[in-house]
């Protein structure tokens, strides 16, 4: 674009603009290039949601906000890791957190997609995983658990240096869309190299992501895949969820349900569900056409809308030997009025 501006000044008519306004202020003016002469011009910003794009964000993505959250943004970034799996080739690169580290084993939380083979629930034979550290250090990683309902992992990582960790948060008060607090979130990721940190603001949405895992909410963070695994940090410093991808949204699993997961890999090695045999979902989800027929029935209500009720068949059932719980052995509708508040 430079080149053709001065192409157009050395040309007869260029001369003749300069001399026009030469003798008129500001004389400090130098004429530009006419649009229809301007090619290739740089294009405005856009969010390539694209595999191969490495970054997500903007670099000054936290210069709107507060010097505090960009502080416990600097601090949670410390956990927060880049990683890489292969077989015979490259497999999945995404981004994880460090949620523990004792007696030189860290453990940390990711998603299943970096071990799973595509468009398969099942590990990848002869995985190997690699965990890069914020310096650029690379360790190799070990995997300890999965769930692909939840599509959750846990990689081991032994370092001889201390590594710094943070857990999820356990509250679930910042999911309730009746409080008026802020609902101002922050995504971080990190590619495999040393000193990648990409992070990308957002809000916190009112519904429920398209994704087939019920528990998934849905942030406005603009990220890549790279970013997947990576935490959703509220602006207070807690960890409330790990990212997942979506061409225009980000989903992520509630920190409370990450937690859980991990309880239940220790206690039993696995996630065991309960089979109350109940879908339901919150009623903030619903359209506003949808919360007006209940409004009108139950003014003030709020909670949950049961949608199906179903049984699962045996071949689905997860009950093993020696389990202990309860059955639920029928579902009651009160009211003609609750039938018609469920049938919306």
């Amino acid at each position: 674009m430079y080149q053709k501006r001065l192409e157009f000044e050395a040309s007869e008519k260029g001369k003749e603009e300069q001399e026009k306004y030469r003798s008129t202020p500001p004389w400090s003016w130098r004429p530009a290039v006419p649009i229809t002469e301007v090619t290739n011009q740089p294009p405005a910003f856009e969010w390539v949601p694209s595999f191969d794009v490495d970054k997500f964000g903007r670099i000054s993505v936290l210069k709107c906000t507060s010097w505090r959250v960009e502080e416990y943004t600097l601090e949670l970034a410390e956990c927060v890791v880049g990683l890489q799996s292969f077989t015979d080739k490259h497999l999945f690169s995404c981004s994880g957190t460090i949620v523990e580290f004792l007696k030189g084993v860290g453990c940390v939380v990711t998603s299943a997609s970096l071990v799973k083979l595509p468009h398969q629930d099942e590990i990848a034979d002869k995985l190997k995983v690699n965990v890069c550290l914020p310096s650029g250090e690379t360790l190799e990683g070990s995997v300890s658990n999965v769930d692909f309902c939840y599509n959750i992992c846990v990689v081991h990582v032994r370092s001889t240096s201390q590594l710094p960790a943070k857990r999820f948060s356990a509250d679930t008060t910042f999911f309730n869309f009746d409080d008026c607090h802020s609902k101002d979130v922050v995504a971080l990721g990190r590619l495999c190299k040393r000193w990648s940190l990409n992070v990308a603001s957002g809000k916190l949405t009112p519904r429920r992501s398209q994704f087939d895992c019920e528990e998934l909410l849905v942030s406005s963070c603009r990220i890549s895949k790279r970013g997947v695994g990576g935490p959703l940090m509220d602006f207070d410093g807690n960890i409330i969820g790990m990212n997942f991808y979506d061409k225009k949204e980000t989903p992520f699993v509630p920190g409370f349900i990450v937690l859980k997961c991990l309880q239940h890999f220790n206690d039993f090695g696995r996630v065991i569900r309960p089979l109350h045999g109940l879908r339901v979902k919150t009623l903030h989800e619903e359209q506003l056409t949808v919360l007006e027929k209940i409004h009108l029935v139950f003014p003030g209500v709020c909670g949950v809308i049961v949608e199906k009720v179903q049984v699962p068949s045996p071949e689905h059932s997860e009950i093993k030997a020696g389990d202990s719980g309860v059955m639920v052995d029928k579902v009651y509708i009160f009211s003609v009025a609750l039938l018609t508040y469920i049938d919306v």
